[in-house]
């Protein structure tokens, strides 16, 4: 760069050109960067060093202006201000940013060019990189931030002492600890404030300990603000302070508890060797060797070894089966990790095995080392027994000694498991077995009967199988059965059909010669399903199956069973939803007397399914009394026929009585008689207009109940019929029994009655049985005029069919009545 030369200036150009040629050196060579600008900040010299400050090349700064590489434009203007008042600024503090937009700390030392008239032309800025310095010093800042931090938030109490014993620094858990606040603390001589008098002497020879340089720790007592004492460890190390000046930093921890814990535990270190002395249990105490340190008396009487026999040996009493288990454990519990509850075995000194559960723990030497384990053994083996009792007792049928469901389920998942899934060619079916009119031995012979039966089955159906098979009773009258090692299904029917075979052989018990017979539904994997669920639910559908067609028979699972089990299902769910939304109704049929009039009719149940139309009984009323919802809807029946007579009854049709049917399951129900009664006392409908029509089966269940039952019912006026008469199981003593007012002849018998002679004679003796009796007989299911007159002939003149109407609904028998008002019933 170049400077003008006063007029007046003493020296030669030739001194001039000098200076000019050293003021130029100096400039380019200076260390720090050095700029000269306009009083607008253009950029009109710089030297090298001013090139790597600002991390540009020589034409990027040329004429660049400077106020663009200032962090904060105020510090241009402010340095600017103070060079246009003094001339000069010195180390002014200012933050620049270079090309890369990285931030530069630096002291600016700025003076302002004038030029001879006195006129300021631009500034000259020497700027020196204080950046590393800067950063040294905030790191050293936030160490000194983070170690304050640490000692404030630290869990110990810490202070901080000059060599005067004279507090500099205490943290929030010194105050906490000693009950005093920061203020209380700073300045003071620390004697002064927590020591005990009686421990000043032993103060002093800790504090010239500190002072020489020394780091210790000791446990002894200080005093609080409040003048009680506390246990504590003092950790004291010397330090140099932020000022270099030499202190003491000293850390105390509260050992109150752990002082208090270890005298507790001196003083019951005697009574713990009274409790193992006299504890039930054997104890074992050994070193990490495994040589005995203890025996507790307990130990002696179960395995038979004394202390004084075998202190400082070892005792070999694991039996080699328990050996590898016994080396896991044990290497766990020389490790420091317990362990409870192992249950194993050991041999006593005569040779004995014994079940114990033990329990082991390490214990330590005073440096924290392992120095030994102890082991509890307690004696299991009464327990043992009970457990396997027990165990027994949970998966064993208590009645035949098989396997029950829970075995069953467990069984059928571990094969399911074993058999690989998809991946598997190995074929088992599963066999659901229900015996058939089981119920009806119970209500007849006795449950203890019902018992020995059970148990004979069982007894047969195990000699039907091989022992690779594996059987089980679920409850009740129901067994299942897992055949295994299948090579084709002709194997599972071959089994099936043995088993039938030995069920129908006569069973003799009690003196009694008793038959029975099963169904039995099939269901075989992986063909029927690949779990539980699905092998269950298929194998007991075709059970069902298998009962429905009349039982005494095997089936195969089909997807038409399936079908008709979810059929039945939605069936199911309809129904308990029917009589809420009155999706049930009654039709009528009449019975009619010799003049061919009606006397009365028949309640017939049909049910207006929303989706399948009107429904006949015959396809619901089995699903009804096996779910139990022919209870309400047998009150319902009854109720609604009740109350449909006696308004017929007001009409001025004062003569006509109903018959409502009663299922098995309404017989059966405690309050059967209580219902009917106040069914009528409902209806206001007098009880000798009821007629309640039950069948032969219903009413032998439990004969001794139901007869009762009828009889308290006839003698309020009800009187009953059976029905279907000469399809089930009645005997004369039996109708000789109940309260019996009518027999209805089943329509099996008057269909074929004009052809079939065998027909003819039944329903002869029938009528005449009825007769009798003194008993109404009545023929169902007349249809023709032929059939008419055979009955009329034999002496049955009232009837019930198509032959004078089908069941029809409420309005349409009135207009059946009302028809009658001026003749006989139109056929």
């Amino acid at each position: 760069m170049t400077k003008s030369i006063h007029k007046d200036s003493p020296f030669t150009p030739m001194d001039t050109e000098i200076v000019q040629r050293r003021y130029c050196a100096l400039f380019e060579r200076h260390p720090e960067a050095v700029v000269v600008t306009t009083q607008a900040g253009q950029i009109i010299d710089f030297n090298a060093a001013a090139l790597d400050f600002f991390d540009v090349s020589r034409d990027e700064l040329q004429q660049a202006d400077i106020t663009s590489f200032y962090a904060n434009q105020s510090d241009r203007e402010r340095l600017i201000r103070q060079a246009d008042e003094t001339g000069l600024v010195h180390d002014a503090p200012v933050i620049f940013l270079d090309a890369g937009n990285r931030l530069k700390h630096t002291m600016v030392t700025a003076m302002r060019l004038d030029d001879p008239e006195g006129r300021t032309y631009g500034y000259q800025s020497v700027i020196r990189d204080v950046t590393r310095q800067r950063l040294a010093e905030k790191k050293l800042q936030d160490q000194k931030n983070y170690a304050d931090q640490l000692i404030d938030i630290a869990p110990e109490a810490i202070a901080i002492v000059d060599l005067d014993d004279r507090v500099i620094r205490v943290n929030e858990e010194f105050c906490h600890l000693f009950l005093y606040s920061q203020e209380d603390c700073i300045g003071r001589e620390m004697n002064t404030l927590i020591l005990p008098e009686e421990l000043k002497a032993e103060s002093l020879a800790l504090a010239a300990r500190a002072a020489s340089g020394e780091r210790f720790e000791v446990e002894s007592r200080r005093k609080r603000k409040d003048g009680s004492l506390v246990d504590v460890s003092v950790l004291a190390k010397p330090i140099v302070t932020e000022d270099g000046e030499p202190a003491v930093y000293v850390i105390y921890r509260d050992i109150t508890e752990r002082i208090t814990s270890q005298q507790a535990l001196a003083k019951s270190e005697e009574r713990h060797r009274t409790v193992l002395e006299a504890a039930p249990d054997p104890v074992i105490v050994r070193d990490m060797s495994g040589r005995v340190i203890y025996l507790n008396p307990a130990f002696t009487r179960v395995f038979g070894w004394t202390l004084e026999e075998y202190r400082n040996r070892t005792i070999n009493f694991v039996p080699e089966e328990n050996q590898s288990e016994t080396d896991d454990f044990m290497s766990q519990v020389k490790k420091g990790v317990s362990f409870s509850g192992v249950e194993t075995r050991r041999y006593t000194k005569s040779g004995e095995a014994v079940d114990v559960s033990i329990s082991g723990a390490v214990f330590l030497d005073a440096r924290g080392r392992p120095e030994g384990f102890v082991n509890t053994l307690q004696d299991i083996t009464e327990r043992r027994k009970k457990d396997e009792e027990l165990k027994y007792v949970a998966y064993h049928d208590t009645l035949t000694g098989l396997p029950n469901r829970k075995s069953f389920y467990m069984c059928l998942d571990d094969l399911l498991q074993h058999s690989g899934r998809r991946n598997s060619d190995r074929s088992w079916a599963l066999m659901f077995l229900d015996l058939d009119k089981f119920k009806q031995v119970n209500d007849a012979l006795g449950h203890d009967t019902g018992d020995q039966l059970l148990k004979s089955v069982a007894g047969r159906l195990k000699g039907c199988l091989r022992e690779t098979d594996h059987l089980f009773r679920l409850g009740g009258d129901e067994f299942t059965v897992i055949l295994t090692h299948l090579g084709r299904d002709i194997d599972v029917a071959r089994v099936a059909r043995k088993i039938l075979k030995s069920v129908t052989r006569p069973f003799f018990i009690g003196g009694q010669e008793i038959f029975s017979a099963t169904s039995i539904g099939i269901s075989v994997f992986p063909n029927d399903g690949w779990d539980v669920e699905g092998l269950v639910k298929n194998a007991d559908i075709a059970m069902y199956a298998a009962k429905e067609q009349g039982g005494g028979d095997y089936r195969f699972f089909t997807e038409e069973m399936n079908r008709k089990a979810l059929y039945r299902m939605k069936m199911e769910s309809s129904l308990r939803k029917a009589l809420d939304r009155n999706e049930m109704l009654l039709y009528y049929q009449p019975l009619v007397n010799e003049a061919n009039r009606i006397v009365g009719m028949e309640a017939l149940l049909r049910w207006n399914h929303p989706e399948m139309g009107l429904i006949l009984p015959n396809d619901f009323i089995r699903i009804t009394e096996e779910t139990g919802i022919i209870v309400p809807l047998g009150r319902w029946v009854l109720q609604t026929a009740c109350t449909q007579l006696k308004r017929w009854h007001d009409m001025g049709h004062n003569d006509l009585f109903v018959a409502v049917n009663i299922s098995a399951r309404q017989l059966q129900e405690p309050d059967f008689v209580k219902t009917v009664l106040d069914m009528l006392d409902e209806s206001k409908l007098s009880p000798e207009w009821l007629k309640l029509e039950v069948t032969e089966s219903s009413v032998i269940r439990n004969p001794e109940v139901c007869i009762a039952k009828m009889k308290a019912l006839r003698a309020k006026g009800v009187s009953f019929s059976i029905d279907d008469f000469g399809t089930g199981y009645s005997s004369l003593s039996y109708l000789k029994r109940f309260p019996i007012d009518t027999l209805k002849i089943d329509r099996s018998f008057i269909c074929d009655a004009i052809n079939n002679e065998g027909d003819r004679e039944i329903i002869k003796t029938i009528i005449d049985m009825a007769r009798n009796l003194n008993i109404e007989a009545v023929a169902e299911g007349v249809e023709t005029q032929e059939q008419m007159d055979f009955l009329t002939g034999y002496g049955c003149n009232n009837m019930q069919g198509f032959l004078f109407a089908r069941p029809v609904p409420v309005e349409a028998f009135k207009a059946l009545l009302d028809k009658q008002n001026g003749g006989s019933v139109s056929r």
